[in-house]
């Protein structure tokens, strides 16, 4: 008797962010790579990012005007309705908005201690108080504590209002693990420096994109098709405030998922610089001087 075929694992919500800050020429991006020992992407240079967690629901949020977000506004623009999460059936877009822009501030914090934040008042969280709170980093990451009861202690929301999506990724079926990725831009806050990575990242700094590119194509650096598709679209940018308009400007974000083995046709469909990643892995493949993931979404 054959074994049935297992269905395959519903998509998960996660989100990643692009920390940005200015330099002479032009803007940075705070890159990880990631552990050889974690389960997903392991070795690959990534962005601070993760899973949605059940207590992101709780997250009291800041947006715009000193008020929360408009969460169905999000909704729209991550095109949750036209394309739900995967798993997340029957729950309203806009509350699945909300967990997604949660999960993006709590992430950051956990796996760099910058702290996307403000007060009650809308004042926003100074260099100072964002260290006393990245004392408790440890006890957010092992579960001790959540982010949404941190802030609350201390008075604070999360800062929902400088993040720009840029994107959706879902890994293709076939994977053992999936994921719905929103990637998000944001400005490193004034006077704050990512420090003390998690347990998750082997290495950290900053870069140009368009350095992060050349590294891959002389097999410095490894680059998944969304990480490398993120600083391509973001390396023409000459500072931070014009990415972060750009982003703005640029409406409801492209939902990217390739199928597994599909043809050049069907990737281009998917993903229109497919074969020009492609080409950079090969340039990568035949220089690597570090592994390459086995969880390459192409």
């Amino acid at each position: 008797m054959s074994t049935p075929a297992l269905a395959a694992p519903p998509a998960r919500p996660a989100a990643s962010v692009l920390l940005l800050r200015d330099a002479p020429d032009g803007p940075e991006v705070f890159h990880v790579r990631r552990a050889s020992t974690m389960d997903f992407s392991a070795d690959a240079t990534a962005f601070p990012g993760g899973g949605v967690d059940p207590t992101d629901a709780g997250l009291p949020l800041h947006g715009p005007h000193d008020a929360g977000p408009d969460l169905s506004a999000w909704a729209r623009r991550l095109r949750l309705a036209e394309r739900p999460v995967e798993a997340c059936p029957g729950q309203a877009p806009a509350d699945v908005a909300g967990r997604l822009l949660a999960a993006a501030v709590r992430e950051v914090f956990e796996e760099t201690g910058v702290l996307l934040a403000r007060g009650s008042d809308g004042t926003a969280v100074d260099a100072a108080a964002a260290a006393r709170l990245g004392r408790h980093r440890g006890a957010v990451e092992r579960h001790e504590t959540s982010f949404a009861d941190l802030l609350a202690v201390h008075g604070l929301h999360a800062d929902v209002s400088g993040l720009r999506a840029v994107s959706r990724w879902i890994t293709p079926v076939g994977a053992s693990r999936r994921y719905d990725t929103v990637f998000f831009l944001a400005r490193l806050p004034h006077g704050q420096s990512p420090h003390r990575l998690s347990a998750e990242a082997a290495a950290h700094g900053w870069a140009a994109p368009r350095r992060l590119l050349a590294d891959f194509r002389r097999g410095l650096v490894h680059l998944m098709a969304p990480t490398w598709a993120q600083l391509r679209a973001l390396h023409g940018a000459p500072d931070v405030a014009s990415a972060l308009a750009g982003a703005e400007a640029a409406g409801p974000v492209p939902v990217v998922q390739v199928a597994a083995g599909a043809s050049p046709a069907e990737r281009a469909a998917g993903f229109a610089h497919a074969e020009e990643y492609l080409a950079d892995l090969e340039r990568f493949r035949a220089r690597a001087q570090v592994a390459q993931t086995p969880d390459n979404i192409l």
